[in-house]
């Protein structure tokens, strides 16, 4: 098990597998051959979502019937809220041979109400570096 992860990390490409939302809109403009599965609840994926998108809930990707629609000849998108589901079922995709990549920063649309979506800095919190001595 240990190789498999160790050859996972060896393989992962230098943009650590996500594309932006801007390069993905992109390539969606050039008709790429590809598939993009939306992560989100139903309730959400009806609301609005990207043009093409399958919803696949991401607690039921591994269901005999969703994991068959995955092909293994073609690239498979994730997007979701934030990005942190899609990068979750990114990796395990990939442990399962199929060539994965994440939409990052997702639809932009945090699932919980009232809790923005940003980061550490955005909050300029305190951060640290490694100085050598």
């Amino acid at each position: 098990m240990l190789n498999i992860l160790r050859s996972y990390i060896k393989e992962t490409k230098k943009d650590w597998n996500y594309i932006t939302p801007s390069d993905f809109f992109a390539l969606e403009q050039n008709k790429k051959d590809h598939i993009l599965i939306d992560l989100r609840k139903k309730k959400d994926f009806d609301k609005g979502h990207i043009k093409g998108a399958i919803n696949i809930f991401w607690c039921d990707i591994l269901d005999d019937k969703n994991i068959k629609k995955l092909p293994k000849d073609k690239i498979i998108y994730l997007v979701c809220y934030v990005g942190h589901t899609s990068s979750q079922v990114m990796t395990i995709l990939k442990l399962l041979d199929y060539d994965v990549v994440s939409i990052k920063y997702g639809m932009g649309i945090s699932p919980i109400q009232g809790i923005p979506v940003a980061g550490w800095l955005s909050y300029n919190y305190p951060v640290t570096s490694c100085k050598k001595k």
